[in-house]
């Protein structure tokens, strides 16, 4: 732990976001004051889990705002009430995949958005030693389409990797997009290890706070949980399971 610690004592946000554009990672970290506002009352633990989740739905519309602010558009020709005219839709057809639980509501707003979205659901599960295994998957065929993986949490970044991998399976992409609410460097940087270059990553927060050592690196716990982050996102949706 020592030695990942030693990696992130010369940090320098600017030098690491510059570090992950030579990489291929496009990595976008939004400030949007409606989504900072957003941000805080999610952040806060006082926040009830009815409110929780809506603020997740909200804040997946605000990202979908955000990204595709520069969607490829075509012409079509419609009729009004009164004419002929020409208008424009977004072309590219979108595939959203929520990780289970915690991603849904953040897909939820993205689909209420471009209602011509196809959604697939992924399921991992993480192991006491950070390892990830891929449980269950549902997912339309991705050739060729805008995929958009969204977790809220994007801590150790292994989740995200699995996900990749399993995705694989059902088409080549045209490109990936990685949707979450807050990450830690590590997590970025161990995407660089499996999404191709290109992939974009939108954020609304990057947690890289430099704490005392015994954290696995900035912003990351020895358990591998963002500080100060969200807490667990899918306990203080749905609330905590019972464990058996």
């Amino acid at each position: 732990m020592e030695s990942q610690w030693k990696k992130w004592k010369k940090y320098s946000r600017k030098k690491f976001l510059a570090q992950m554009k030579k990489k291929g990672l496009d990595v976008k970290i939004i400030n949007n004051p409606l989504v900072l506002d957003e941000l805080t009352r999610l952040r806060d633990r006082k926040t009830h889990n009815f409110y929780f989740k809506k603020g997740l739905i909200r804040m997946g519309e605000l990202l979908t705002y955000e990204l595709l602010k520069n969607a490829k558009m075509e012409r079509v020709s419609i009729e009004t009430p009164l004419a002929k005219m020409q208008g424009r839709k977004i072309k590219d057809k979108y595939v959203v995949v929520p990780v289970l639980r915690a991603g849904l509501p953040i897909a939820e707003g993205f689909i209420s958005m471009i209602k011509e979205a196809e959604a697939g659901i992924i399921s991992c599960w993480r192991e006491l030693d950070l390892s990830v295994e891929v449980e269950y998957a549902k997912v339309p065929r991705l050739e060729g389409k805008r995929v958009i993986v969204i977790d809220p949490m994007l801590a150790t970044g292994h989740t995200m990797c699995a996900v990749h991998d399993a995705l694989l399976e059902y088409g080549k992409p045209k490109d990936w997009t990685i949707l979450s609410v807050v990450a830690v460097p590590a997590g970025i940087m161990e995407l660089t290890k499996t999404y191709p270059r290109g992939t974009k990553v939108y954020v609304c927060a990057l947690d890289d706070k430099v704490y005392k050592s015994g954290f696995l690196s900035l912003g990351l716990n020895s358990h591998g949980y963002i500080v100060p982050g969200l807490g667990d996102a899918g306990d203080r949706i749905y609330g905590s399971p019972l464990e058996k």
